[in-house]
C-alpha cells in the first residue's frame, strides 16, 4: 500500500482517543474537548494528533492580540484618513483603502481565533467557526485580488505615464469586479455548494476542507 492509499484509509475512522479524551498513557488527542455534534465537523485525519502543549494554545492567543491590535488600529486610521479627508479619494487610493477594509475584517475575525487559543479547542463550534472561515476567505481573497490591482496601477503609471491614467470610474469598476471574483469562493463552501469548511492544523482553525478536495481527486483519478 503506498503512502497516499494509507493516508486515505487512516480517513476512514475516528481514533477512540479523541473520542473519549485520552489513551491508556493519559495523552490527549486533538477533539477530546469537542462536542459530539461538532466533532462530525473535523476531518477525521486530525483527529490523530496529540493535543499541544497548552503553553502553545496561549502563545498564540497573544501573538493574535498584539496583531489584532496593531491591524486593527493601523488600517482603522487608513480607514478614518480616506474618509475625512476628500484630497485623497483618488482613483489609485481606492484600491489602497479596498486594500485596508480587507485587512481590517481579517483581523477583525481574531477574537475567535483568541477565545479558542485560550479554551484550547473548538470552543465556539461549528458555527462560530463558519463565521471565522467565511470573513477569512473573503478577506484574504479579496486583499489578494486588491494587491493584484495595486500592481497592475503601478504598472501603467510607471510604463505609461500619460495614456494610462487611472479613472475614478474604472478604479470602481475594477474594485467591485474583485469582490465578484471574491464572494463565490467565500459563499460557496459557506452553503457548502463546492467544497465546505472545516478545523484543519493542530490549533484546529477553520479553513477549506483541502483533505476532503484531495480525496475526491485521488479517487476521480484512481478509477
Amino acid at each position: 500500500m503506498g503512502v497516499l492509499e494509507h493516508a486515505l484509509d487512516n480517513q476512514t475512522a475516528y481514533r477512540p482517543e479523541a473520542l473519549t479524551g485520552a489513551d491508556q498513557s493519559g495523552l490527549r488527542y486533538l477533539g477530546w474537548n469537542v462536542a459530539p455534534e461538532d466533532l462530525v465537523h473535523i476531518p477525521e485525519h486530525w483527529l490523530q494528533y496529540p493535543e499541544p502543549e497548552a503553553s502553545l494554545h496561549y502563545l498564540l492567543g497573544l501573538l493574535y492580540i498584539a496583531f489584532m491590535v496593531f491591524a486593527l488600529v493601523g488600517n482603522g486610521l487608513v480607514i478614518w484618513i480616506f474618509l475625512a479627508a476628500k484630497s485623497l479619494r483618488t482613483p489609485s487610493n481606492i484600491f489602497i483603502i479596498n486594500l485596508a477594509f480587507c485587512d481590517f475584517f481579517m483581523m477583525a475575525k481574531t477574537p475567535i481565533f483568541i477565545y479558542n487559543s485560550f479554551t484550547k479547542g473548538y470552543t465556539l463550534g461549528h458555527t462560530g467557526c463558519q463565521i471565522f472561515a467565511f470573513v477569512g476567505s473573503l478577506s484574504g481573497i479579496g486583499a489578494g485580488a486588491t494587491n493584484a490591482l495595486i500592481a497592475y496601477d503601478r504598472y501603467n503609471t510607471i510604463t505609461r505615464p500619460f495614456e494610462g491614467r487611472l479613472t475614478q470610474t474604472k478604479a470602481l469598476i475594477l474594485t467591485c469586479l474583485v469582490w465578484v471574483y471574491t464572494i463565490p469562493w467565500g459563499v460557496l463552501p459557506l452553503l457548502e455548494i463546492w467544497g465546505r469548511f472545516a478545523p484543519a492544523s493542530l490549533s484546529l482553525n477553520l479553513t477549506t476542507d483541502h483533505i476532503r478536495i484531495d480525496a475526491i481527486r485521488y479517487e476521480s483519478h484512481s478509477r
